[in-house]
């Protein structure tokens, strides 16, 4: 009887979990800091800025009808409860089959709802690496950071349920006391790993041989060339006068393949043979293609390990090239 009745109990348990639903919200967890530039102007935005507020942060797109429809609720939202603490920070994306005229758009689109919040471009940084994986990755997401520094993922807003819970939970947090210290510190630049690797002519080039100037390595194969060659190789041609130094470092493949690369975009900077030491060092896995931002006095200040064929390097790019040559 009592075999009977574990069993039958165990049963229970399995229907419940496999029925049941789970929420959509996640679990709590502590926030990082992380930075992004500004999608309107040539600011940067830091989360760490708006420590001790309630923080809620929107993942969108322009070309997203869910997040025309949502925009108009966050602007309620937004004037209903800034002058309490609360903070939107918008981060705009775009897919691969988006076109860029998804980010001239942005201004258009700010205007049409309202919006006054500031609004960042997805760099696949820091944000794609620590804040992004809590959720589901369509659009919109909304994220929401507690006073305290505590992240959890709301959801999405499909249903007027969703977005119920949301200002609950909004509401709730604002109720929360002020922390007595800072709960998002700025996140710390670390140093740049080393490297020595030869050229296409065998001479060994360092990091040692760019220090005390901005530098910018972008890591490729043949199969991501395209990815961020033309716009790297248009940086080098604005931004080598001013003092920027661009390295790029091809993983694994043949002379003749990396000097097909070089001839399709007019590559002008070092190319240097890549190894595994290197690539795990600085990308810290086994990925194809990667792009650092170094800050004269070597620290990394830019980690973009997530990128996508189509992205936002066009925008983000000149934007991060300009912020280290202006601060040498």
């Amino acid at each position: 009887m009592k075999r009977t009745l574990a069993l039958l109990l165990s049963l229970l348990i399995i229907i419940i979990v496999i029925v049941i639903p789970r929420p959509i919200h996640s679990a709590e967890n502590a926030v990082k800091d992380f930075t992004l530039p500004s999608a309107t102007d040539g600011s940067l935005i830091r989360l760490a800025d708006h420590a001790g507020k309630v923080v809620l942060i929107n993942w969108w797109r322009t070309s997203c009808g869910y997040s025309k429809q949502e925009s108009p609720k966050l602007v309620e939202l937004y004037n209903k409860y800034r002058d309490k603490g609360l903070v939107i920070l918008g981060v705009f994306d775009k897919l691969s089959e988006d076109d860029y005229e998804t980010v001239a758009e942005i201004p258009a689109y700010l205007k049409r709802y309202g919006i006054t919040w500031p609004i960042g471009l997805n760099d696949q940084g820091e944000f794609m690496r620590e804040i992004f994986p809590n959720g589901r990755g369509e659009t919109p997401g909304n994220y929401l950071v507690s006073r305290s520094g505590k992240l959890t993922y709301l959801g999405l807003d499909r249903k007027s349920e969703d977005w119920q819970k949301l200002e609950e939970a909004v509401v709730r947090l604002l109720a929360e006391p002020k922390p007595g210290a800072p709960s998002i510190p700025q996140r710390l630049l670390e140093p740049a790993p080393a490297f020595s690797l030869p050229n296409l002519h065998g001479k060994t080039v360092s990091v040692a041989d760019f220090s005390g100037k901005p530098l910018l390595v972008n890591f490729f194969t043949a199969g991501t060339c395209d990815w961020a060659g033309p716009v790297i190789s248009r940086l080098y041609r604005d931004y080598a006068g001013r003092g920027l130094q661009v390295v790029g470092i091809d993983l694994f493949d043949q002379d003749a393949q990396i000097k097909n690369c070089i001839g399709k975009h007019g590559v002008k900077y070092p190319v240097l043979r890549g190894d595994e030491a290197t690539q795990k060092a600085w990308i810290g896995s086994n990925k194809a293609w990667a792009t650092f931002f170094v800050t004269p006095d070597g620290k990394m200040f830019k980690k973009i390990v997530d990128s996508i064929d189509n992205g936002l390097e066009a925008q983000v790019f000149p934007w991060y090239a300009e912020y280290l040559v202006a601060r040498r």
